[in-house]
């Protein structure tokens, strides 16, 4: 039986301590984790059991420094320049489109935040590919920050001094450019200019008073972070980070991330399997709770028409009731179809995290030796590639999404007018216009589609 140096009610204690802290949520999977960290940094201040240290975290009038070394304990800043180069390809997409768009209307203004950076190699990431992206052009005013709940994470980000193996992705150009090698073997410091293009700042994505300052945002990254939260936190968060948006700016999550479940408030784009989505246009409120269906139909077709349909043919009150309920069998139908995929999609994805929890939990085990540590660590790599592969699979729900706004449309040219037309409570700006297959004539001008080719699959394992 395993023995820990924090007892059950002192785990107890310590979670609900930590989560209020943080936000961050160690479940019993973690419980060996915090165990751990807790009992080293107990023994530390000299301290012989998890209930005084506790104590002192929460009474002593000189604690602060103290709260701050837990923290660095219990949060995760694995982290790299250039990492997940996929996205940061989409990245480079938005920005081009950003900085055309901007141009062109005078407004020469791009604000990103990275919400959490951990030792800051995001936001150098993201402030290097604009700069490049902006050749030297001159006249714009580029706000990148960074923050994160750890003090002495962003402590390290502002020296801007890197490990050869945090710049190890970094493709050659810019390590040339933006770097100089140490005087210290293995090491890399940023150029003072680089260093200084990035704001940084410690805070707690679920600190009301520190994120509510934030606002106006073009691009909000919030990678693998999420999944250290419980759903409440979760949802906390996601809408923070939506009233952070500007109308039509775009939230990264990880690649172990996912909205499923949590918020309707964002759009999918045809970026949206590799976690890129957007605040909609148009939008006004963060909605947390309701389904994406449950916005009105008559809103919805005032954001985008019906396309023009010769008018129907006179019928009976017979064949209109028919047609009514031949609209509605389908339109439960395609509902009951989405459920079934929530429900086993959201499962699964739940029961693979756990999973990988739990090996990311053992994985710390001071008593492993390195072969068993090294397979702990490749079993878990290959469980977020599952993960990967199951959030490809958000394409079919946005395509059943796609069918019963079409649905809605035949209704709407079909009876309306006779005013009779259903209100299938349809949101038809929740997916992509190109998700399903047009006529041969209609599709033959190159565009993409927005399905998901070989290659695009692919390049998620990558």
């Amino acid at each position: 039986m395993q023995t820990y140096f924090l007892d059950d009610q002192t785990f107890a204690q310590f979670r609900a301590y930590i989560y209020d802290l943080t936000g961050i949520d160690y479940t019993e999977s973690k419980r060996y984790l915090l165990d751990t960290r807790v009992k080293r940094r107990a023994r530390e201040t000299n301290m012989d059991d998890g209930a005084s240290y506790l104590n002192f975290l929460k009474t002593s009038a000189d604690n602060q420094s103290e709260i701050d070394l837990l923290i660095d304990l219990v949060s995760t800043h694995e982290t790299s320049f250039f990492r997940h180069p996929n996205q940061i390809t989409i990245f480079e997409k938005i920005i081009d489109e950003i900085i055309d768009e901007r141009r062109m209307a005078g407004n020469k203004r791009i604000n990103i935040w990275s919400a959490a950076c951990s030792t800051g190699e995001e936001p150098y990431t993201l402030a290097m590919v604009v700069r490049e992206k902006l050749g030297g052009e001159t006249g714009w005013d580029i706000s990148i920050e960074g923050t994160d709940i750890s003090s002495g994470a962003i402590a390290q980000a502002r020296r801007g001094r890197f490990s050869e193996r945090n710049v190890r992705s970094t493709p050659e150009p810019y390590l040339s450019k933006y770097f100089r090698q140490d005087k210290d073997p293995g090491f890399y410091t940023l150029t003072p200019d680089m260093a200084n293009s990035v704001k940084f700042e410690a805070i707690s994505l679920i600190d009301d008073a520190k994120t509510d300052a934030r606002r106006d945002f073009d691009i909000v990254f919030c990678r693998n972070v999420l999944i250290y939260f419980d759903d409440v936190a979760k949802k906390k968060v996601l809408e923070m980070l939506w009233k952070n948006l500007v109308p039509g700016g775009h939230l990264v999550l990880g690649t172990s991330d996912s909205l499923h479940g949590l918020t309707d408030s964002f759009q999918r784009t045809q970026h949206s399997v590799f976690n890129f989505f957007l605040r909609p246009p148009n939008s006004t409120a963060p909605n947390t709770t309701a389904a994406a269906t449950q916005a009105t139909a008559s809103t919805a077709r005032a954001v985008e028409a019906a396309p023009s349909l010769p008018s129907p043919p006179a019928r009976d009150n017979s064949q209109s009731l028919r047609l009514k309920t031949l609209i509605q069998r389908l339109d439960r139908g395609i509902r009951d179809l989405t459920q079934d995929l929530n429900n086993s999609l959201g499962k699964t994805i739940n029961a693979v995290s756990t999973v990988s929890s739990t090996l990311e939990t053992l994985g710390q085990s001071e008593h492993l030796d390195p072969k068993t540590r090294a397979e702990l660590r490749g079993a878990d790599r290959q469980l977020m590639r599952i993960l990967l592969f199951l959030q490809v699979s958000d394409r079919a729900q946005q395509k059943t999404e796609a069918l019963r706004a079409m649905l809605q449309e035949l209704s709407d040219n079909l009876l309306g007018a006779e005013k009779e037309a259903l209100d299938l409570q349809v949101n038809i700006t929740s997916f992509d216009k190109n998700l399903l297959p047009q006529d041969d004539d209609e599709s033959d001008d190159g565009d993409d589609d927005g399905t998901m080719s070989q290659d695009d699959i692919d390049a998620l394992f990558n």
